[in-house]
């Protein structure tokens, strides 16, 4: 079975109009299908816990909800990614201590308005800092980890990855180098695809392309899945 998924990022009540349109499209097509990236509370002005109704929309809409980040906002040191991503790389500007109470105060954020922990993380401008799987990293908190080119587990399983994504920063036309990225990943068989969509790409008018691209993938026989649903063992390797 050929699979793909569909992961909105920047999911916060900053942006809520957008969210809610994103989910009203995909929902015809995907179901509750859809991984969303959740920012716990987005550049330190907008806390889950105080928009029940927004949690609310991304728990009944979703099958999956992971921790992207806390701020999605770097709050010391800069580089070339900051410049790029204005300064989204929370990830880079915290050391091994920070990035595991970061991690932590998430999961304490995840279990208040969701009840649950993630199990996932994302990290914000994929840039994922200290965060590590395996021994002594990020399996304490996080169970997978989604990166550009692949999704990682702590249990050692690493999934290739063909990932679209249109929000690239600054500037919105390096939206169409994104979709030829994924593209190429995509025409090379380097992995199973990944739409990662950004409330600014309804914006900057991505928003039909990325529709035309759901849709044929699922005319070409693409089922949807969630990241956790790629780790799991299909019933052809269960069936050996």
């Amino acid at each position: 079975m050929r699979r793909f998924v569909v992961c909105i990022h920047d999911a916060t009540p900053a942006f809520a109009p957008e969210t809610a349109a994103i989910i009203r499209d995909l929902a015809p097509l995907l179901g509750r299908r859809i991984s969303v990236g959740v920012v716990p509370d987005w550049h330190g002005a907008w806390p889950l816990a105080g928009h029940p109704d927004y949690c609310r929309l991304i728990q009944d809409s979703a099958d999956e909800i992971l921790l992207h980040g806390y701020f999605h906002r770097r709050h010391r040191g800069w580089g070339p990614t900051s410049l790029l991503a204005e300064g989204c790389d929370e990830m880079n500007g915290l050391d091994a201590d920070e990035t595991r109470r970061t991690l932590e105060r998430g999961q304490r954020v995840f279990m208040e308005v969701f009840g649950r922990r993630a199990r996932g993380f994302l990290a914000p401008g994929w840039q994922r800092g200290h965060v590590r799987t395996g021994h002594g990293g990020a399996h304490d908190h996080v169970e997978h980890v989604l990166g550009f080119f692949a999704l990682e587990s702590c249990s050692g399983h690493r999934v290739a990855l063909a990932t679209w994504t249109w929000d690239c920063g600054r500037w919105g036309f390096l939206g169409h180098l994104g979709h030829g990225i994924g593209s190429l990943r995509h025409a090379l068989n380097r992995g199973i695809p990944v739409l990662a969509i950004h409330p600014r790409d309804i914006v900057r008018g991505f928003w039909p392309k990325i529709l035309g691209l759901t849709e044929a993938l699922l005319r070409r026989g693409y089922a949807p899945s969630t990241l956790a649903g790629l780790l799991e063992p299909t019933d052809a390797e269960v069936a050996v």
